[in-house]
């Protein structure tokens, strides 16, 4: 029960930080070591679906939080080239390491101004 409440005021308190735009899409390592190409790329689910929330109008941003070791900033720089190659400008990305899991990425779109909460 204590860990329920726990959970609750962190979700109530991490609620306030990320507004109603922010969404977060994650790709995972076996996904991203497929072939890639710019037929499979739009295909993959969180890739397709955060340049289409981020299309959706507003000062968006597109934060893609990865792994930080050399690895991680690899993928992330691949991952901003094709996220420009599906008309994402490049001023609207912004890279980011330091995620818990070294087996994905997160792509984080919201409002701008919400974002430099």
């Amino acid at each position: 029960m204590k860990g329920k409440a726990c959970i609750l005021c962190l979700l109530l308190v991490t609620g306030h930080v990320w507004a109603n735009s922010v969404r977060i899409f994650t790709l995972s390592a076996d996904e991203w070591a497929r072939p890639r190409s710019g037929a499979v790329i739009p295909q993959l689910s969180a890739i397709r679906s955060a340049v289409s929330y981020w299309g959706k109008g507003g000062d968006r941003v597109m934060i893609i939080r990865h792994p930080g070791e050399d690895s991680g900033e690899l993928w992330a720089a691949e991952m901003r080239d094709w996220l420009i190659s599906l008309g994402v400008p490049s001023d609207y990305i912004l890279l980011l390491p330091g995620t818990q899991a070294a087996d994905e990425i997160k792509l984080v779109v919201g409002n701008r101004d919400e974002m430099e909460q």
